[in-house]
């Protein structure tokens, strides 16, 4: 755990009015100079003694041209275009752009590229390593230069960014300071990124990639970085990942080919499977392929002034249904993994172009199925391994023991692979998305691991541009430490919520994610990329109270203005969506509390109002005319939702005697319910009015022969990988039509566990919240209220169709 380092005498009063600690659980570091240049770290003083200075304005007037090189490219054209323009807004004057070798300016200038002035004066592009910068002031003169690709424009925007306060918050938001006077005294810094291949899927921008390279990300998900932005570390055709299926679709191939496919159960199957990469006709047909889009694509990018794309995806489908051949099936045994016959197809690839193609990558993922190490056999030094993270904890650190799967996972393909990058998860994917959940303080910790054992890239997919969990600080932080995660963290957190939010509302927002992460460790909250907000215990009324009176008071700070308004009310959005949507569960808290008049469950018609304006709002700002309707009506739709649905369930009248804070009661609406073939409906039967209808008779419901009795049900472990069965429903054990409860058995419950429903798990019910750390072993009945309709089962009615009911699960402590 690491929260937010002591505050300024200024933040102090904030977080004493909420009682929130400041602390920090792990120490940052401090390297020094030679451990910054071991490892590459972003920026490092030169150690050159320089009473140089430059003036590049003096009361709103530019002092110095703006100088490119003779033969700049496209990159370093916009590199200077970028600096002119930037040192105009926070300036107020004009700088005129020149080419050197038509340059007839004779005063001071700001040299940008491999200039012949910068080699005069020791500065040698030649001698940069891509991405690497430089700037150093020369007299009255300012040298702003790269390595190339990139170096140049990373360069520049460095200096506007560190040196003159420019920042760019998000695609659509930025901060230009206002100082008609500007003078640079002594300025000599060089460095690269730390982490060599950065990529967010997605950051919306639709810019080309101006935003990612302004941040120094070197890809930009499937958007593409221009050229006139440094272009990308690219993926060439045919995508950058799961492409099995693209290279041979089983339309085209599966008929005349079912050989290529996998063997399962002692059949081919084409459909939803993957490759047989033993079958050596298959390995030639996939190498003339890949070599083909590698000329093709070299070819393109040549006629077009680009790179060229220098690695190529080789990857898994995205399911299981592994080949169960012979062939592979020897090599997964003595490989004791599924990533053996993966990775002896992938390096005969390798071995089929290294020669003629030697600047080319073969990437292939560490995933599911594959995630596991081979014993034996390793990499070839031309394939990148990606790692995907599909189980940790993303409020925890890689270090900590409930990540200990997916790190040793991380070292064992680290001790084998020369190219490492990791594939993670910043958002989660069970609806509602967008819950809040700590992870911005984990960034640094897992960036430095990762670069002290041997990882080269990040991918990071954080989807969703305007739900995703404070979208903009978490980006914007990523970039950064991306970049350097060595920087120091604290500060950047600051530069972040006062730049973005304003001073004011800014010490309150720091003060909002300090209470959110000790709550979170407070209850020994488990999360994953599934959670929903039943499973976010930390998500309980007495914390989201604190929260919103934290942003209330973040909101009375920047009333007046609009703009420091709309941002702090879209930090807001996860914490409003996450009232609306826990409702229930939080008035059923206040309930079990006696209902005491404080805290009380704020209001969910307010809040889902103002959450609604804010969505819409943000996607008027974010998305084009035909994406704000779809938003829209995405936003209406899940207020409607909850909305509709009663605001305050009793206790069910069979637990109302119990003590107060021993009834754990989980009605309809906090279920997750796979890919909503579950309904949830309006039911007079029911007792809470409303229930999951799980309709057998409907063409979504597939298998729908299996729901038959006896009905499996009990309670999984994520965490802990445990499963516990319940006692199962028998026809004789149904007493007669209607809704009845009936009882799963007792058990003992830990965090991350959920009950689930039926053989295909379809429906789930997170029920950690009953876990308390004062009592771990507190043991709990569970109960279902349940009603079968339908000749399929008991006391059928003659009009009934097939289906099951499931209205609410109690757990009742046991005394």
């Amino acid at each position: 755990m690491r929260l937010l380092s002591q505050p300024s005498q200024g933040d102090k009063a904030g977080a004493l009015s909420y009682g929130i600690p400041f602390r920090r659980g792990i120490q940052m570091k401090t390297p020094t100079i030679s451990f910054i240049f071991l490892l590459g770290v972003v920026t490092t003083a030169l150690g050159i003694d320089s009473a140089d200075a430059v003036t590049l304005a003096t009361n709103g007037k530019a002092t110095v041209t703006v100088v490119r090189a003779a033969d700049a490219t496209l990159d370093e054209q916009t590199a200077a275009t970028e600096l002119a323009d930037y040192l105009g807004k926070v300036t107020g004057g004009q700088f005129e752009v020149s080419d050197e070798a038509a340059s007839a300016a004779s005063g001071a200038a700001v040299y940008v590229g491999p200039t012949q002035f910068s080699r005069k004066h020791g500065v040698d592009a030649a001698s940069l390593k891509p991405e690497e910068w430089m700037l150093r002031t020369v007299g009255n003169d300012l040298v702003l230069v790269g390595g190339r690709p990139r170096g140049t424009l990373y360069a520049v925007y460095r200096f506007l960014e560190e040196t003159v306060g420019v920042h760019w918050w998000s695609p659509w938001e930025e901060s230009v300071p206002r100082k008609p006077t500007l003078r640079l005294e002594n300025l000599n810094l060089r460095g690269k990124p730390v982490i060599p291949y950065r990529d967010i899927y997605m950051l919306y921008g639709n810019d080309g990639g101006r935003f990612a390279a302004r941040n120094r990300l070197n890809r930009d998900g499937d958007a593409r970085i221009k050229p006139e932005y440094g272009g990308c570390r690219d993926y060439g055709p045919p995508y950058h990942v799961h492409t099995f299926n693209l290279y041979f679709p089983p339309k085209e191939y599966g008929a005349q080919h079912p050989e290529w496919f996998s063997l399962i159960n002692g059949k081919r199957v084409v459909e939803t499977s993957q490759l047989c990469l033993t079958n050596s006709e298959l390995r030639q047909a996939f190498l003339a392929k890949l070599i083909n889009y590698i000329e093709t694509t070299a070819a393109t990018a040549r006629a077009q002034g680009a790179p060229a794309p220098d690695v190529f995806s080789v990857s898994q489908n995205d399911w299981d249904h592994h080949c169960e051949c012979d062939n592979c099936q020897a090599i997964s045994k003595a490989e004791e993994s599924e990533a053996g016959p993966l990775l002896d197809f992938v390096n005969f690839l390798a071995d089929g172009i290294k020669d003629k193609y030697p600047w080319v990558y073969i990437d292939t993922l560490a995933y599911q199925y594959t995630q596991k190490a081979p014993k034996r056999i390793k990499p070839r030094d031309n394939v990148i391994i990606r790692l995907c993270d599909t189980r940790s904890d993303p409020t925890k650190s890689i270090t900590s023991e409930a990540n200990k799967e997916f790190r040793e996972h991380l070292l064992s393909w680290a001790a084998i692979a020369k190219n490492l990058r990791v594939w993670d998860y910043a958002v989660t994917y069970a609806n509602p998305v967008g819950m809040p959940m700590p992870t911005a303080q984990t960034y640094d910790d897992d960036y430095r691991f990762y670069k002290e054992h041997n990882v080269e890239g990040v991918f990071t997919e954080l989807e969703y541009a305007i739900l995703a969990d404070m979208r903009d600080f978490k980006v914007w932080m990523m970039m950064k430490l991306l970049e350097n995660p060595y920087a120091d963290y604290d500060k950047l957190v600051r530069t972040f919520t006062d730049g973005f939010y304003g001073p004011a509302a800014g010490r309150l927002v720091r003060d909002y994610l300090v209470a959110l992460e000790a709550e979170m460790v407070a209850k020994k909250s488990f999360a994953n990329w599934s959670s929903t907000p039943m499973s976010l215990t930390y998500l309980n009324l007495s914390f989201i109270n604190r929260a919103q009176r934290i942003f209330d008071e973040a909101e009375r700070a920047v009333w007046d203005d609009a703009v420091l308004r709309r941002r702090v009310r879209h930090a807001r959005l996860p914490l409003d969506r996450a009232t609306v949507v826990t409702r229930t569960r939080l008035n059923s808290e206040w309930q079990a509390l006696g209902q005491p008049t404080d805290p009380t469950p704020p209001s969910r018609d307010l809040v889902a109002q103002r959450a609604m304006d804010t969505w819409i709002t943000q996607a008027k700002l974010r998305m084009s005319e035909a994406q704000q309707a779809k938003e829209k009506a995405e936003a209406e739709k899940e207020m409607r939702r909850y909305t509709s649905l009663p605001s305050s369930v009793p206790l069910p009248e069979k637990f109302r005697d119990r003590p107060k804070g021993t009834v754990f009661d989980y009605t309809a609406d906090m279920t997750r319910n796979w890919k909503d073939v579950v309904k949830i409906v309006k039911d007079p039967e029911a007792e809470s009015g409303f229930t999951n209808k799980l309709d057998l008779t409907a063409p979504e419901t597939t298998d729908s022969e299996k729901y038959a009795l006896p009905m499996p049900w009990g309670l999984y472990g994520v965490q802990q990988k445990k499963f516990i069965g319940g006692n199962p429903i028998k026809a004789e054990g149904i007493p007669g039509p209607g809704y009845h409860w009936y009882k799963m058995g007792s058990f003992a419950v830990e965090p991350s566990y959920y009950a689930y429903f039926f053989w295909s798990w379809i429906i789930q019910v997170d029920i950690d919240n009953a876990f308390d750390a004062g009592k771990p072993d507190q043991e709990f009945e569970a109960w279902a209220r349940i009603k079968f309709e339908g000749p399929r089962f008991p006391h059928a009615k003659p009009d009934q169709k097939d289906a099951i009911y499931v209205e609410r699960l109690v757990l009742v402590e046991v005394e």
